[in-house]
């Protein structure tokens, strides 16, 4: 709860696994191997005057991702709103004074045309494409929101601040199947845990299946339609 409170986060749909205990982290390296890890990355942007002001995360689960790909069609345009949303919020939280807001993020999938998106969640301004490429495609905003340019690259990882967006992303989904597998595991003894892609979740799934209708579980609960 303390983690999802500074992130920021959703609250979270209360499913049978979803019990919002209160789990020690961290969960897999110890509380010093952090503090010295986050010495060394607190030096490291010190030394390139760089300095970590916000992480935000959006919790999306099964049920809403799969009413957001309902709504917008593919799961490429749902990642798309969902990023946006916080990309908007993060600039309107931004210090009154701040001249320019410069937003990298990877690329949303094969997708390199961004302007409606961004256009949708910044109905204010005049979004400008500068240019669409397998690369980078980049656009500026025009406007109430006047200094604000966005970026998205192949490889966008490679940037610290979408890097860190990632490892934050991950991280809480790494949390949530814990608890999800652990939930699991007391309902079908001696099930293996799965790390939920593709290939293993369907053998999961199918070995949870007897055990899910009797607990009148639907699918909707615990499983993407795509």
């Amino acid at each position: 709860d303390s983690l999802l409170a500074q992130l920021k986060a959703d609250a979270i749909p209360r499913t049978p696994w979803n019990s919002v205990d209160d789990w020690p982290l961290p969960i897999d390296a110890s509380p010093d191997e952090i503090s010295a890890a986050g010495d060394r990355l607190g030096h490291g942007l010190a030394a390139g005057g760089v300095q970590l002001v916000d992480l935000r995360a959006r919790l999306v689960f099964p049920d809403e991702f799969n009413a957001l790909v309902e709504r917008h069609g593919t799961k490429g345009a749902a990642l798309s709103h969902c990023t946006l949303a916080l990309v908007r919020q993060a600039v309107d939280a931004a210090d009154a004074g701040t001249e320019c807001v410069d937003v990298v993020c990877d690329k949303h999938g094969g997708r390199n045309r961004y302007a409606g998106l961004i256009q949708h969640h910044f109905a204010e301004s005049w979004v400008t494409p500068i240019t669409e490429g397998r690369a980078e495609s980049r656009y500026r905003c025009d406007g109430p929101h006047a200094g604000v340019s966005l970026a998205f690259r192949t490889g966008g990882e490679s940037h610290l601040p979408a890097a860190l967006a990632s490892m934050t992303a991950k991280y809480l989904r790494e949390v949530f199947m814990r608890e999800f597998n652990a939930y699991w595991a007391a309902q079908v003894p001696g099930i293996r845990p799965t790390a939920g892609y593709p290939v293993d979740a369907k053998r999961f799934k199918a070995e949870i299946d007897s055990a899910q209708r009797k607990l009148g579980i639907a699918d909707a609960v615990l499983w993407r339609n795509k």
